[in-house]
């Protein structure tokens, strides 16, 4: 009964420092790929909000243009149309890619 009772002390001593040292490591793998998913998400924004500051500064200059009397109204809905579809190909990307 005292070997018997011995080896459970010891299973449970030796085991219990390489549980805890397991759960570190998935402690510190979860922090390491909530940190990249939480900077993939940043760097999206990112490029997002330029893209959307790109497309307003062509859009100011082209109400400039417009109201200076450049552009036909066939040109203009043709820019229209265009920036439509590059919106609309920006949409259906971040929907496929979980943006």
């Amino acid at each position: 009964m005292g070997m018997e009772s011995f080896r459970r002390i010891s299973d449970i001593l030796f085991s219990r420092p390489l549980i805890n040292f397991i759960m570190v490591l998935l402690a510190m793998s979860a922090a390491y790929f909530t940190t990249i998913g939480s900077i993939k998400i940043e760097l999206a924004e990112k490029a997002e909000n330029a893209l959307v500051a790109a497309i307003d500064k062509k859009l100011a200059r082209m109400e400039v243009v417009i109201r200076e009397g450049r552009v036909s109204k066939d040109d203009f809905f043709e820019f229209k149309n265009s920036v439509e579809r590059r919106l609309s190909r920006i949409e259906f990307y971040l929907m496929e890619h979980g943006g």
